[in-house]
């Protein structure tokens, strides 16, 4: 789809929804392994640091994805699993295990809007969200991020996903950095349901991993009226794509056992 969308952007421009079709349909792997670490920061710049295992399985109507917290000790043994559904009227089915409770909670989709293990990444953050709920608006046809040229599209849910994007994500709109030569998203900006408070994505240290354009760091930062508030980081260790992982390692049984 790649090779296509270049095709079709050298015969005409490219409109927002293109761009961010071509986003949507990137190529991440049928599958993925790595070892990764996030990183909290607090508004004194005090930093809580967790080491995390990441896998994902790419099927044509669902991506499965799971990650175990691995230390420190107080969220060893979570896991979170998450499937995203190709179709855009299937919501989103995601679980949380904390190994305290010896328990695995279904996560509601209102409370996808929530921290991510108290990061400033929302689950939906983590998860994504379906393309075709959105319009989108050209803003800005050539903006450089790191000495990358970018397209920077505006983001607004259709009047008829609006409550659904609204509860589920917390965000009134959304305008985003997408690089012309990749499709890899840079940065973001997001305007939360709750007045004066904007966060702050970027994405850095991109790589090229096994034919996959990876970030080898991700960024996201919270505001209250132009004020920084807090951040978290997550930094990306080894990664392998394309690799045999099996199916059984996504179930909830599997979040139970641990690695």
């Amino acid at each position: 789809m790649l090779l296509l969308s270049g095709l079709l952007s050298s015969a005409r421009a490219m409109d927002a929804y293109d761009i961010m079709k071509a986003f949507d349909e990137r190529d991440t792997g049928q599958s993925s392994e790595g070892v990764s670490q996030m990183i909290l920061i607090d508004n004194k710049g005090n930093q809580r640091v967790r080491d995390m295992m990441q896998y994902r399985l790419q099927r044509p109507d669902v991506e499965k994805s799971l990650i175990f917290f691995l230390q420190p000790g107080d969220v060893k043994g979570t896991a979170y699993l998450n499937y995203d559904y190709e179709a855009e009227s299937r919501e989103d089915d995601s679980w949380l295990y904390l190994p305290a409770l010896k328990k695995v909670n279904r996560i509601a989709a209102s409370d996808q809007s929530g921290a991510f293990m108290g990061s400033d990444f929302s689950y939906s953050d983590i998860n994504g969200t379906h393309i075709e709920w959105y319009d989108y608006a050209i803003v800005s046809n050539s903006e450089i991020v790191d000495g990358a040229d970018c397209w920077v599209i505006l983001s607004t849910p259709k009047p008829e996903y609006s409550e659904q994007v609204s509860m589920q994500t917390g965000y009134q709109k959304s305008q985003l950095w997408i690089r012309k030569d990749n499709y890899v998203q840079v940065q973001g900006k997001f305007w939360e349901e709750k007045p004066g408070r904007i966060k702050y994505f970027s994405a850095k240290e991109l790589e090229l991993i096994d034919g996959i354009w990876t970030a080898r760091r991700l960024q996201m930062v919270s505001t209250r009226n132009g004020q920084k508030q807090h951040a978290s980081v997550i930094n990306v260790g080894s990664i392998k794509y394309n690799i045999d992982v099996s199916e059984e390692l996504f179930t909830t049984q599997s979040m139970e056992r641990g690695l």
